[in-house]
């Protein structure tokens, strides 16, 4: 669970990172980057709650 909450708050730095960039520069590959970001924290997210789910059902087993 550390390990998840440590990935979020670096993705969040990173995002906020990325809108700061994209505000001084105006340059929209820096919101594709964020977009991309997002997509792979959630495939992470998803990953980890399938995880957690599949352990507690085989412990309940």
């Amino acid at each position: 669970m550390f390990v998840l909450r440590a990935v979020a708050l670096f993705a969040l730095l990173f995002l906020l990172a990325l809108g700061g960039a994209y505000l001084a520069t105006r340059d929209r590959k820096y919101l594709r980057i964020a977009g991309k970001t997002i997509q792979v924290v959630t495939v992470l997210g998803v990953a980890f709650a399938l995880f957690y789910l599949f352990e507690r059902v085989l412990l309940f087993l």
